[in-house]
């Protein structure tokens, strides 16, 4: 296991727990764990705390349960605080109907485990919530694999809206390999710091040769962010131009973009939809916007024209 090392590397934990390392990234700036910078290559690298309070999100995440609700439960590592936000969830989900049976069957499970505990650590917080948490994920897994469905015609088009926008300057960087996103977002975003740019920059990220697939392990991402015109563009970086137009837009996904891009796969394969992808205008953007508490949420933007 990837585990028993004194530092994991971003790329491995995000291979290992196939956790994208964008995903990493705000699970950190949430306060969730911090990590470290490997010296030689500029990594992220996190220690044996870390890697645990990351598998830990993840299983919870698998649950539905907030950022927030996930931070109290990890700063306090309490039985109290545990059975706080589990019934807290479990109110939640009694509310929201049949739907959501094996949820509710997952945390009431957990609650009933919970009455034999005096004390919790992180170590057992994870064997707790452990099987009943990949349990869960394992019937997710299985619905998306049967198709991606929704509800109706109604709950699939008034999650979509749509934005035109004006043809943009932009300064970009690609990068390739197992979780590329963090590689070709941070040297655009440092560059916008050095330049005083970042409070007026759109920032994208989208997907450049090689293209992902289950085959290949790496892939390519590039990261844009709009300039001004007068801008000086330095060498290790390149001028991308936007060209603007009607875009339709899924919102807004804490982290990790994966259910929007599942939306509008739905979305461009239904009959019903009047509108289809604008392949003079490619590349679909994924709009990273820093929160105040510095997390992201993440629209989808996909270029399109009426069919």
């Amino acid at each position: 296991m990837i585990f028993m090392s004194e530092f994991t590397a971003i790329s491995k934990v995000s291979t290992e727990l196939k956790i994208s390392s964008r995903t990493l990234r705000y699970w950190e700036a949430s306060g969730l764990f911090t990590s470290l910078r490997d010296t030689q290559s500029g990594w992220r690298i996190y220690d044996d705390h870390a890697v645990q309070c990351i598998r830990i999100t993840n299983l919870l995440r698998h649950l539905d349960f907030s950022i927030k609700d996930i931070k109290e439960i990890i700063e306090k590592q309490t039985v109290a605080t545990l059975c706080t936000v589990l019934k807290k969830q479990l109110s939640k989900l009694n509310q929201a109907g049949s739907e959501l049976k094996i949820r509710k069957e997952a945390i009431s499970e957990l609650i009933d485990i919970l009455e034999d505990e005096t004390t919790l650590s992180l170590s057992s917080l994870e064997n707790i919530i452990f099987p009943v948490a990949t349990e869960r994920k394992k019937h997710v897994i299985q619905k998306l694999q049967g198709g991606f469905k929704m509800e109706s015609i109604k709950s699939k088009f008034d999650e979509v809206s749509y934005i035109n926008l004006a043809p943009a300057r932009a300064v970009a960087f690609n990068a390739i390999g197992i979780s590329p996103e963090g590689e070709a977002y941070e040297p655009v975003t440092k560059w916008l710091d050095e330049n005083n740019l970042t409070g007026t920059a759109r920032i994208y990220l989208f997907n450049v040769d090689p293209w992902p697939s289950e085959q290949q392990p790496e892939y390519g991402m590039g990261c844009c962010a709009t300039i001004p015109e007068n801008i000086e563009i330095p060498e290790h970086l390149y001028e991308m131009r936007l060209p603007g137009g009607t875009y339709a837009v899924i919102s807004q996904y804490d982290g990790d973009p994966s259910y929007g891009w599942k939306k509008l796969d739905a979305l461009m394969d239904d009959g019903d939809w009047e509108w289809q992808y604008d392949e003079s205008r490619p590349p679909g953007l994924e709009e990273h916007i820093e929160t105040a508490d510095g997390g992201f949420i993440i629209p989808i933007l996909l270029p399109v024209k009426k069919k």
